[in-house]
């Protein structure tokens, strides 16, 4: 009986030993799962004139690094079009990733097409089959 004991310990000791020393792609690792989160979403500014340059920020938590599909848009003409409207492919690091943006808003008369008022800007970030958005709220005046 002690004997099993002292064997069964010993291969135990062995297999643990040599488990340490498996080449890391031998080892099955599992992988995290994506966490993705918009901390927040920013201008500097709450009320802007036609033809004035805007500053979008976005702070947004990624759990690992990771590519992601950012599109940021708003600011609807009279015709229903987006006048910002951009989006790009960007890598993400583990953790908070500030993005920024630059924006001129379009003229509150003419062709442009936009009347003053309250305006909405959004922000969808894909990844990995995960999509979150968030939208605030501007003002233009002419």
């Amino acid at each position: 009986m002690k004997l099993t004991f002292i064997v069964v310990l010993t291969l135990i000791c062995i297999f643990l030993l040599v488990g340490n020393f498996t080449p890391s792609l031998l080892r099955i690792i599992p992988t995290r799962s994506l966490e993705l989160k918009i901390n927040s979403l920013s201008t500097d500014k709450q009320v802007y004139h036609s033809n004035e340059p805007m500053n979008i920020s976005l702070d947004v938590y990624a759990s690992k690094n990771t590519q992601a599909d950012f599109k940021v848009f708003g600011i609807k003409d009279r015709r229903g079009n987006y006048r910002l409207d951009q989006f790009e492919k960007r890598n993400l690091t583990s953790g908070i990733n500030a993005i920024y943006y630059s924006y001129t808003t379009p003229s509150c008369y003419g062709c442009a097409g936009i009347d003053p008022g309250k305006h909405q800007i959004t922000t969808l970030v894909s990844c990995e089959n995960i999509t979150i958005n968030k939208t605030i709220e501007i003002q233009i005046e002419s």
